[in-house]
């Protein structure tokens, strides 16, 4: 009973505090009206067939570069279907290359995009 007393109260300092931010979010409807996030993530793995350093590392920027534009795209996704309103709020791009022995290279990217969206 000693043991318990001291948890069951820790239980309830901590859960409050919790209860008190859910109620918080449903209560306030003028925040409904900001829309709702999205998130989306895009990844491609593609082979390198540049033969050197300089040719691959162009490539690697191509493709960076198409992963930003397709990250535009998807706003423009949203607009078409969905969303009276659409903003990005964060965009990640990451590359990674695999070499295999005997294998071509091959370059992964992938992009998560965050938008914030209102609905129609």
């Amino acid at each position: 009973m000693r043991l318990a007393l001291p948890v069951l109260s820790t239980a309830l300092l901590l859960g409050a505090p919790l209860a008190q931010a859910q109620d918080a979010t449903t209560a306030l409807p003028g925040d409904a009206a900001m829309g709702i996030m999205f998130n989306t993530s895009i990844s491609l793995n593609l082979p390198l067939v540049g033969s050197d350093r300089a040719a691959r590392q162009a490539e690697e920027d191509a493709h960076r570069r198409d992963l930003y534009a397709r990250s535009v795209d998807e706003c423009r996704v949203l607009l078409d279907s969905i969303a009276k309103s659409c903003v990005i709020t964060g965009i990640s791009v990451s590359t990674q290359t695999n070499s295999n022995p005997g294998q071509p290279d091959y370059l992964y990217v992938s992009s998560n995009i965050a938008m914030q969206v209102e609905l129609k």
